[in-house]
């Protein structure tokens, strides 16, 4: 939980009001209800991962993003 903009608003503002739509934006909350994530894809994020954190989740959606291969 953020102090004055929760990340649903920071999300909002970096995509739409700023227009950085090529800013890749992850979710990262421990909020899971399906009203949330439905929220976040509304906002403009680019994934939405909930906590409790899956090490190798995070490691996919890295390599993922980045476009890596690893040995």
């Amino acid at each position: 939980m953020m102090p004055k903009m929760n990340g649903f608003d920071v999300c909002k503002t970096v995509k739409r009001e700023w227009g950085l739509k090529q800013v890749f934006i992850i979710i990262l909350t421990a909020k899971g209800q399906e009203y949330d994530k439905e929220k976040g894809k509304e906002v403009g994020a680019d994934r939405y991962i909930t906590k409790p954190l899956n090490p190798d989740e995070i490691m996919e959606n890295a390599v993922s993003i980045l476009g890596i291969e690893l040995e």
